[in-house]
C-alpha cells in the first residue's frame, strides 16, 4: 500500500470532518460518567488557527516536499539500532510485506479511534459541545504532528536501514538511493509519531474526562498503547526504520498527543479575567528544497 494515497485520504477525511463539525451547539455535557472541570476551556480560536495551520502546511508539504528526495545527512545505525534490526527484521520479503500491511492497519486504528469512535460517542451521550471539543483536540494534535514529522524527516535526511546497509557495503549514493523519494526519510518514524499521537490523545481524553467510566477508560487507553507498541515493532520488522527512529517518533507523538489537549484545554485557567499566558506551539515550515520548524504563539 502506497503511503501517498493514505495521506491524501487522511487529509480529505479531515476536511470532511471539519465541515461536518461546523454546526457547533452550546449544550452542556451530561455528567454521567463524564468528569469535566469547570475551569477547563472549550474549543476556540486557538484551535481553529492551529488546526488550519497544521492542515495547510501538511498539504503544502505533500505537494512540494514529497516528490523530492531529501538530501542524505545521516546513514549509520545508532547505539543498539543494528542489534535490534538483526533480531526483528523480517526474514523474507513476504514477511516484511505482511508486516507493512499490518502496520498500516494498526496506524489507521489509532488515528481513527479518537475521531471516528469517541467524537460520535461523546455527541450522542454528552452533547455536541463536548464532541466539538474532542474533535478539535484531535484535529490540532494530529495535523500538527503529521506536518512536523514530515518536516523533520526532510530536514534530518536519514537513510532507511537497507540504504544504510548498501552504503556500508561500498555502494555509491546514486546506486543505493535510486529514485526512491522515501529512501532518506527514516527519522523520526512517521507511522509511530502519528499513531502515538492518536494513542496518547485517547489516553489523555479518557483518563482526564472519564468518557466511558471505570474500568473501560483504562482498558481503552491500555489497548491503544498496545496497538501502538505492536505497530512500532512491526516497522522494524518491515525494515523501514531503525529502533532510534521508532523511539523518536514515539516521543514526538506523545508530546503532541499529551501537550496539545492538556496545555490548551485540560488544565486550570485561574479566575475569570486572569492572565492565561501564551501558548507556544511548534509549526513546521516548508520551503522550496527542504523544511524546518518554527514557533507560533497564541494568547
Amino acid at each position: 500500500m502506497s503511503p501517498r494515497p493514505f495521506r491524501l485520504a487522511l487529509a480529505a477525511a479531515c476536511v470532511l470532518l471539519c465541515a461536518a463539525g461546523t454546526a457547533r451547539a452550546d449544550d452542556v455535557p451530561s455528567s454521567r460518567p463524564l468528569r469535566w472541570d469547570p475551569q477547563w476551556s472549550h474549543a476556540g480560536a486557538a484551535d481553529y488557527v492551529l488546526g488550519g495551520v497544521g492542515l495547510g502546511v501538511l498539504g503544502a508539504e505533500a505537494v512540494w516536499l514529497e516528490p523530492q528526495q531529501p538530501t542524505l545527512h545521516w546513514s549509520a545505525p545508532f547505539l543498539f539500532d543494528q542489534d535490534v534490526r538483526d533480531v526483528l527484521r523480517g526474514s523474507t520479503p513476504q514477511v516484511r510485506e505482511d508486516a507493512t500491511v499490518a502496520s498500516w492497519a494498526l496506524l489507521g486504528m489509532n488515528i481513527a479511534y479518537p475521531v471516528v469512535v469517541d467524537v460520535p460517542y461523546a455527541w450522542s451521550r454528552y452533547g455536541k459541545e463536548l464532541a466539538w471539543d474532542l474533535f478539535w483536540q484531535d484535529a490540532v494534535a494530529l495535523s500538527l504532528v503529521s506536518a512536523t514529522d514530515l518536516a523533520l524527516r526532510n530536514l534530518v535526511g536519514r537513510a532507511r536501514p537497507p540504504v544504510s546497509e548498501c552504503l556500508a557495503a561500498g555502494g555509491s549514493a546514486s546506486q543505493c538511493l535510486g529514485s526512491n523519494t522515501e529512501a532518506t526519510m527514516s527519522f523520526p518514524g512517521g507511522h509511530v509519531a502519528v499513531a502515538t499521537t492518536g494513542a496518547t490523545l485517547t489516553c489523555t481524553q479518557h483518563l482526564s474526562m472519564h468518557l466511558y467510566g471505570a474500568p473501560w477508560d483504562a482498558v481503552t487507553c491500555g489497548s491503544a498503547i498496545g496497538v501502538d507498541v505492536t505497530m512500532g515493532m512491526l516497522r522494524i520488522v518491515t525494515d523501514n526504520h531503525w529502533t532510534s527512529d521508532i523511539l523518536a517518533g514515539g516521543l514526538l507523538g506523545f508530546a503532541f498527543g499529551w501537550a496539545m489537549p492538556l496545555l490548551m484545554h485540560l488544565h486550570r485557567h485561574g479566575e475569570p479575567g486572569a492572565d492565561t499566558g501564551i501558548l507556544l506551539a511548534p509549526v513546521p515550515i516548508a520551503v522550496d528544497h527542504g523544511a524546518g520548524i518554527g514557533v507560533t504563539g497564541m494568547m
